[in-house]
């Protein structure tokens, strides 16, 4: 909790007059469960009339360029697979994902009620009230802290329905942990249709969770199934640092793609754990 969060302030100066409120976290989490590396991101949450929105900052920095340059100059794709939108007050949320290597992107809803137990720990930081809230959520326990004196009943990620803004919350394992950063007022609503609801050129394409676990479940058993297919010798293809000449060299990569999908697999969600083989 090693935040300043004086930059709150903004939000209540501004008020109403603002069309999108920015929340700006880090996400600190670990894609080896068995190991003690940790990837940093930094998260964003837009807070708009009807919508809320969460994302990586990264996509703003490539729409920021994008529209300098006047075109599709860059792109980016989410490292940490956490892309939604719902609507204000509601628990249902689109998730926005794809699959490594594979050039579609598709969305799924999911009902997320989170039935949370306000706790009476509290603490102050930089004059903002905290206080504390448990719940468990997704296979893993949780602990958030919100504060009262920002009445957003919204936080990171999926979890809100608090009295009040989420400003920090991690699971005890302590593979995934948010924190506040700083927030920003905008006088308009941000326009992310070129990068969320749409990923730059792809439409996504709808699907519910059980279609979600079957892709990539077929993804897993054979990677390079595209590649190969659509394999040309002009090709500029690297994969681990090897130049592949020819779409028969794909075979040898299967076994070693398939135990780093394994390793690297830790969902933030365990009760929809993809059950890889």
């Amino acid at each position: 909790m090693k935040k300043v969060f004086i930059l709150l302030v903004l939000f209540l100066g501004m008020g109403i007059k603002a069309q999108t409120h920015r929340f700006i976290y880090e996400l600190q989490y670990r894609p080896d469960p068995k190991g003690t590396n940790y990837e940093k991101e930094e998260m964003v949450l837009d807070i708009n009339p009807e919508e809320v929105k969460f994302y990586e900052f990264a996509f703003l920095v490539n729409d920021s360029l994008n529209i300098l340059h006047g075109g599709m100059s860059s792109q980016y794709t989410s490292q940490s697979g956490q892309t939604i939108i719902r609507k204000k007050g509601s628990n249902k949320n689109k998730n926005f994902v794809q699959i490594m290597m594979m050039p579609y992107y598709y969305v799924f809803e999911t009902e997320d009620n989170i039935s949370w137990k306000v706790e009476a720990d509290t603490k102050k930081i930089n004059n903002y009230n905290l206080q504390k809230a448990t719940a468990v959520f997704g296979g893993r326990n949780w602990t958030a802290w919100f504060t009262p004196d920002i009445n957003i009943p919204e936080g990171p990620y999926k979890f809100r329905g608090l009295p009040g803004l989420v400003l920090y919350v991690e699971d005890d394992n302590k593979d995934f942990i948010y924190s506040f950063s700083r927030n920003i007022n905008l006088s308009k609503i941000y326009d992310t249709t070129g990068f969320l609801e749409k990923h730059y050129s792809l439409s996504p394409i709808a699907i519910d969770f059980k279609k979600w676990v079957k892709l990539n479940l077929e993804f897993y058993n054979d990677p390079y199934a595209r590649m190969r297919t659509e394999f040309q010798p002009d090709w500029n293809v690297r994969i681990n640092g090897r130049q592949i000449k020819s779409k028969d060299e794909f075979a040898g990569l299967t076994k070693q793609t398939q135990i780093n999908i394994k390793r690297y697999y830790n969902p933030i969600e365990l009760d929809k754990i993809i059950p890889y083989p």
